[in-house]
């Protein structure tokens, strides 16, 4: 692993140190806090579907949202703890790097999935053994996950024909409450035991210097040895040092007007790769900068006006130490930068037309990718090339509502423009969307949906080039006619939301949908080794071997998913899961992106006035050998079950104890798709608190 500086390696012990000390204080002065919800919650608002806020249990459809309660009752050392409990969405994360690529629908990868944090686009690639497309994104500053399936999504941005999720970053209304001043909250301070040890920590302060100005401050750390397995086996690099800060000031100068300025930087450090003459190990250093500009006006009662603009730049740089091999080997350097700037315009105006209402949304927003690399010594910089990309496009849609029939349009229009090296490409399209949603009985929403979205070609699959390094020298070869893919999705879903239902404060929300996805000109990694296998006997054999990024014809993608809550208070429950198939309709072959069926259930008792909750989850995941031949051997995928269990308890107002274990039963297992399997038994034993005056 890499060596953080003492400082970093000293702040969540810090942080710790400090919660013991608020205590007191906390009790005599803070106010109640509401409890927090354990189970699944559709009353979260979404803004991903249409671009308008609602709720999630009303939008026409496939939303989920996890709110900030939820994410801090879980203590998630890694998203895929969060994202993989809902209906359609799950993760490949690797131990040996923090990074995250997120699979909606099995598609993932180059953008399918379009994942923005504070609405800024995360587009960071690097080509290896691992996802196409990955961020790097600390939980502990999330307020909100929003989460849409499909490419119904494409309203929200471009390329989205798998799905768009969306981090939001804590604000200092989170923190303040009241007519306080300034707050301070430890949002975590633990010590991690069982089959991984270490201790993680965060704080963030907040102040509101007048009633129009406020701004936060916090920071992060964390630092994990090595885990190991359900059977004991020591999992290589997979311990964790981290350190992350954020900031953000929000003006609210006049009477609807917000302009919020935020700015969040990561940095890690993880070493990994094997170590031999042909895999060499490396010393990896991670930093990542996000800094958004947003400027929004709405006031009830102007109907014309609902504005929300925007301007971000976010970077990832990898720098990387070569640490294992000769001594003339031993600290040679490479590095991989992306660099996504952007803005993002859009309105809403309503008005009414006899009976119907109507919400017209329009908007403009771009994004450009400049990719830098350099690699003297080897090809990283061959098979992750530098490059620039512009992706830009508008929109128009219209929400009609008249009696018990809601109805959405809309209309995206999509382009981009590719360069690297000698090679350019471009292209647009036009991409429909239309929803019927029906109410007959209050309560009971049914809904069907057709939408269209674009993806165009990424940087490192039309310009990828070079030899892959020995003993398997095949060649990469670059395609710069690649089209872009265009999903065609037909959903149908069901929503249903009732108050009351068996006791007087009881609540009861449920999503299902059903859906086919039909995806022209797929882009897939084609391998051809028309000779002797390459990599058995004389090098030579590799000669004739190739890998390019090529269209097949059509892939397509259908499933169901569903996700239901009931909270009585005193007892909560929840249920979500989903099942996809997703086949290559030219070769008949299933596709190696579908993740197995996924079974969620959660639920928890809340005593003593709510201040004590327990609270436990069961994950069911079936095998994956639905795969192509020649991938079956290597990658199939066992099932598994997970049983996982929570107690959170309030000893003085705002201040928490939690204790978290995590696969109690110790079960050695590997996720589909990870590199290593995950941890066995973890525990954490920690407390949030807060205090403001």
């Amino acid at each position: 692993m890499g060596h953080l500086s003492a400082a970093a390696r000293l702040a969540p012990v810090s942080l710790w140190t400090l919660a013991l000390a608020s205590v007191s204080a906390v009790a005599q002065n803070a106010p109640v806090a509401p409890p927090a919800p354990v189970a699944g919650q559709l009353d979260e608002i979404t803004v991903t579907a249409t671009r308008t806020e609602e709720r999630a249990v009303d939008a026409l459809a496939s939303v989920s949202v996890r709110s900030r309660q939820e994410i801090r009752a879980q203590q998630p050392q890694r998203l895929g703890t969060i994202l993989s409990q809902i209906p359609g969405v799950t993760t490949q994360e690797n131990p040996n790097d923090p990074a995250t690529a997120v699979n909606i629908r099995g598609l993932q990868d180059f953008g399918r999935v379009a994942v923005t944090v504070d609405g800024a686009r995360q587009n960071f690639q690097r080509s290896g053994h691992n996802a196409n497309g990955a961020f790097f994104l600390d939980p502990a500053f999330l307020r909100s996950i929003d989460v849409t399936r499909g490419p119904v999504a494409n309203i929200y941005g471009s390329g989205a024909i798998g799905g768009g999720v969306s981090f939001e970053t804590v604000d200092p209304k989170d923190i303040l409450r009241g007519g306080e001043r300034f707050a301070t909250e430890l949002g975590a301070t633990a010590a991690v035991g069982g089959r991984q040890t270490g201790v993680y920590g965060s704080g963030i302060g907040a102040v509101r210097a007048t009633d129009w100005a406020s701004g936060l401050i916090g920071i992060a750390g964390r630092n994990l040895n090595r885990y190991k397995d359900g059977g004991g086996n020591a999992i290589a690099d997979s311990g964790q040092d981290l350190v992350s800060g954020i900031g953000k000031i929000v003006l609210t100068p006049g009477d609807g007007h917000m302009l919020k300025l935020s700015a969040q930087v990561q940095r890690y450090e993880f070493a990994n790769g094997v170590g031999t003459s042909t895999s060499p190990r490396r010393a990896n250093e991670v930093t990542t900068s996000n800094l958004v500009a947003k400027y929004s006006f709405s006031r009830p009662d102007n109907d014309w006006l609902n504005l929300n603009a925007s301007l971000y730049r976010t970077t990832t740089e990898t720098d990387q130490v070569r640490i294992s091999g000769t001594p003339a080997q031993i600290g040679q350097s490479r590095y991989f930068n992306i660099e996504t700037t952007g803005f993002d315009v859009n309105n809403t105006t309503r008005f009414r037309i006899g009976p119907a209402t109507m919400a017209v949304t329009y908007g403009f927003d771009m994004f450009e990718d400049r990719v830098r690399t350099s690699d003297p010594f080897s090809n990283g910089d061959e098979t992750t090339p530098g490059g620039r990309r512009r992706v830009y496009g508008g929109f128009i849609q219209n929400h009609v509502k008249w009696s018990i029939v809601d109805v959405i349009g809309a209309f995206r229009y999509d382009a981009y423009e590719l360069e690297g090296a000698t090679t350019r490409s471009d292209g647009q399209r036009v991409s429909p969307k239309i929803t019927v949603g029906v109410t007959p009985i209050q309560g009971i929403q049914p809904y069907v949906t057709y939408a269209e979205g674009y993806r165009a070609p990424a940087i490192t699959e039309t310009l990828v080039n070079g030899l892959h390094p020995v003993p398997a020298s095949f060649t990469f070869v670059p395609n710069p006619n690649l089209k872009p893919e265009v999903g065609k999705t037909v959903e149908a879903g069901l929503n249903l939301k009732y108050d009351g239902l068996l006791a007087a404060d009881d609540r009861f929300r449920a999503k299902f949908a059903v859906f086919e996805n039909r995806v022209r000109n797929f882009i897939e990694g084609v391998y051809t080794d028309p000779g002797a296998p390459c990599g058995a006997g004389p090098a030579a054999n590799c000669a004739d071997a190739t890998y390019t990024y090529k269209n097949i014809a059509r892939a397509r993608l259908r499933g169901f998913e569903g996700e239901v809550t009931y909270d009585a208070r005193r007892w909560f429950v929840a249920l979500a899961g989903s099942v996809t198939r997703g086949d290559n309709k030219t070769n008949g072959q299933p596709l190696e992106s579908v993740y197995p069926d996924r079974l969620v259930l959660s639920g928890g008792l809340r005593f003593f006035d709510e201040r004590l909750v327990v609270g436990g989850r069961l994950t069911l995941v079936d095998e994956q050998r639905r795969l192509p031949a020649a991938s079956l051997a290597a990658n199939a995928s066992k099932a598994y079950a997970l049983v996982d269990a929570n107690v959170t308890y309030e000893i003085a107002k705002d201040t928490r104890i939690f204790a978290i274990a995590e696969n109690l039963g110790d079960v050695r297992y590997r996720r589909y798709r990870d590199s290593d399997r995950s941890p066995g038994l973890v525990t954490k034993f920690g407390l949030t608190t807060r205090f403001g005056m």
